[in-house]
C-alpha cells in the first residue's frame, strides 16, 4: 500500500538584516568603462567593412532637381551610392508622424537634411566622395520662426498637419476659467520665450550594419530605442521583422537625443544589403547638431489669477498658451505639445485651467525629446 503524501513544513528562514542602504556598490559596467574595455558602436569593425557618408542639403527648403555622382565615382576606393528613390517609404517615431525618409526623395526641409549616401573602402575616401556629389536645387520659401510658420500657410513644409504649417493644435479646459478670474484678487500676465537647446552627448551617433544570409541584416547602433529602430528598419527595407536584428550598443550619453530612429541607421543597413558587406557610419559633431531632437523653442503666454486667504495665497484660475518651434519633422512633437500644458496642474492646485497649444513646422533641424519632453519650461 502506498505511503500517504506528507507535506513538509517550511523551515523558518533566518531573519535577513538590511545590507543595502548606506553601502556603496560597484556599478556592473563600471570596471569596463574606466579601463576602456567597453566597446561602443564606433569601436566595432568587421572584415571587408565599408564606410558610409551622407551628402546633406545646403538649402533650408528646396526641391531636388538632380543628383550627380560622376565626380564622386572617380574617388579611389569608391564602392556605391544610395538615393532617396531607393528608400521611398517614410518612417517616424510616432504613428501619427511618419514623415521622414532615410534620404530625401524629392524635397529637403532644412540645412543638413540627407540627400544621398556614398560608400567607400576607407572613411577618408567616403568623406571625399560625399563632398563631390553635386545636387541641383529649386529653392522654396524658408520658414524660420514660429511667427512665420503661423503667418505663412503656403508653401506647406509637409502635406499633413492640422492646418498650414501648424503640425498640431491642442485645446483643453477644466473648470470655469472666467469665473476663476473674476474671483481673483490679482491677475498676473506674463510672456516667456525659451530658446531651446540640444543634448550634446560626448559620443556621436554611430551605426554598423552586417548583412547575413538570406537577406538578413544586423544593426549595431548607439541607440536608446532599439525596438523603434527595429520597426523602422523592417518597414523601410521592406523586410519581415524576423530578418532584422538591432543591437543597442553602450551609449556614451544620450539624454533623449538617441531616442528616434535616424536616417543614418537605415541608410547604413540599406547600403550593407546593397553591397553585400558590412558598412559603418559615424557622424561628426556637426552632423549630431543636424540630428538634433533637442528641446523645442517655446513661446509661452500665462495668465494666472490668485486670491488671498489671510496669510495664504491660492490660484483661482490659469490660462496657458504655448507655441512650439518643432523644426522640419514630427519626431515626438505631438507628445511634447501636450506635455507643455497637460501637466501644469500637477505642481499647484488649480480649480480652473485652460490650455491652448500649437506646434509649428519650420525649416530647421527637428526638435524632439530631451529630459522631460515638453514638461519643464512652462512649469519653471
Amino acid at each position: 500500500m502506498a505511503e500517504p503524501v506528507r507535506t513538509l513544513e517550511p523551515a523558518d528562514e533566518p531573519r535577513r538584516e538590511p545590507n543595502i542602504i548606506g553601502k556603496p556598490f560597484r556599478r556592473v559596467d563600471g570596471r569596463a568603462k574606466v579601463t576602456g574595455a567597453t566597446r561602443f558602436a564606433d569601436d566595432l569593425a568587421f572584415p571587408r567593412m565599408a564606410y558610409v557618408r551622407l551628402t546633406r542639403s545646403t538649402q533650408p527648403h528646396a526641391r531636388i532637381v538632380a543628383v550627380d555622382f560622376s565626380a564622386a565615382a572617380q574617388v579611389p576606393g569608391f564602392l556605391g551610392v544610395l538615393t532617396g528613390q531607393e528608400t521611398p517609404i517614410p518612417f517616424g517615431i510616432l504613428p501619427v508622424s511618419q514623415d521622414e525618409h532615410a534620404l530625401c526623395p524629392d524635397k529637403v526641409r532644412f540645412v543638413g537634411d540627407p540627400v544621398a549616401a556614398v560608400a567607400a573602402a576607407t572613411e577618408d575616401a567616403a568623406y571625399e566622395a560625399a563632398l563631390r556629389v553635386k545636387v541641383e536645387y529649386e529653392p522654396l520659401t524658408t520658414i524660420s520662426s514660429i511667427e512665420e510658420a503661423l503667418n505663412t500657410p503656403e508653401p506647406r513644409i509637409h502635406d499633413y498637419g492640422d492646418h498650414g504649417n501648424a503640425h498640431k493644435v491642442i485645446s483643453m479646459t477644466f473648470g470655469e476659467v472666467e469665473t476663476g478670474f473674476e474671483e481673483a484678487d490679482e491677475i498676473f500676465e506674463d510672456i516667456f520665450y525659451y530658446e531651446g537647446n540640444t543634448h550634446l552627448p560626448i559620443e556621436q551617433h554611430a551605426a554598423v550594419a552586417v548583412p547575413e544570409d538570406d537577406d538578413r541584416v544586423t544593426l549595431y547602433s548607439s541607440s536608446q530605442t532599439p525596438h523603434y529602430v527595429h520597426r523602422a528598419l523592417a518597414k523601410v527595407l521592406e523586410l519581415p521583422a524576423s530578418r532584422v536584428r538591432v543591437v543597442a550598443c553602450p551609449n556614451g550619453g544620450g539624454f533623449g537625443g538617441k531616442s528616434d530612429p535616424f536616417n543614418h541607421e537605415i541608410v547604413v543597413a540599406k547600403m550593407a544589403l546593397k553591397l553585400g558587406r558590412p558598412c559603418k557610419i559615424a557622424l561628426n559633431r556637426e552632423e549630431v547638431f543636424y540630428c538634433h531632437r533637442g528641446r523645442h523653442p517655446v513661446l509661452m503666454q500665462v495668465r494666472t489669477g490668485v486670491k488671498r486667504d489671510g496669510a495664504n495665497v491660492r490660484i483661482t484660475a490659469q490660462r496657458l498658451r504655448t507655441a512650439l518651434d518643432g523644426g522640419a519633422y514630427g519626431s515626438y512633437g505631438v507628445a511634447s505639445t501636450y506635455y507643455t500644458g497637460a501637466l501644469q496642474t500637477v505642481t499647484y492646485k488649480m480649480p480652473a485651467y485652460e490650455f491652448q497649444g500649437v506646434r509649428c513646422f519650420t525649416n530647421k533641424p527637428p526638435c524632439g525629446p530631451k529630459r522631460g519632453c515638453g514638461v519643464p519650461w512652462p512649469r519653471l
